[in-house]
């Protein structure tokens, strides 16, 4: 009887351990780059403009290792149309030039597969989000080109 108990006592202390370790991974790692997205698209929706311009940065490349804080110009061309949400369906990381970057597989509600690339730049200023410079698709200029293979 005692080595039951014993093995039942272990087996609950192994899931109490595993399933904290997968809660501060999700805390820790998963759900920063999640949070500043989320943010992201509801300056969006609301058109604020000075919420935008803390949590953007602006590259000609992705893998660039030279960002910018956004010019006024840029900053309008994300808000000339009305944002429509879309889903955030999968986050692969990648290590790039200039550190690791999120890139948040993203689908547009016409069912388009892109990426919405989220960096920490500085520890203390958390996760921002990358946008292109130079944008292939006027309706979405916070977007880039993605190869999605699941």
């Amino acid at each position: 009887m005692k080595p039951l108990r014993l093995s039942t006592l272990f087996l609950i202390g192994i899931l109490g351990l595993g399933s904290t370790a997968l809660g501060y991974y999700y805390y820790f790692v998963y759900e920063p780059p999640l949070a500043a997205a989320e943010s992201f698209m509801r300056a969006l929706e609301q058109r604020d403009l000075n919420a935008l311009k803390g949590m953007i940065l602006v590259t000609m490349d992705r893998d660039s290792t030279q960002t910018r804080a956004p010019r006024e110009d840029e900053l309008q061309r994300l808000i000339v149309k009305p944002f429509q949400r879309g889903r955030i369906l999968d986050q692969d990381k990648r290590d790039g030039a200039s550190g690791n970057y999120n890139f948040l597989v993203y689908r547009q509600p016409d069912g388009s597969i892109f990426a919405l690339i989220v960096k920490q730049s500085v520890p203390e200023e958390g996760f921002k989000v990358i946008i292109p410079e130079h944008p292939r698709d006027a309706s979405s200029p916070y977007l880039w080109d993605y190869t999605w293979t699941n």
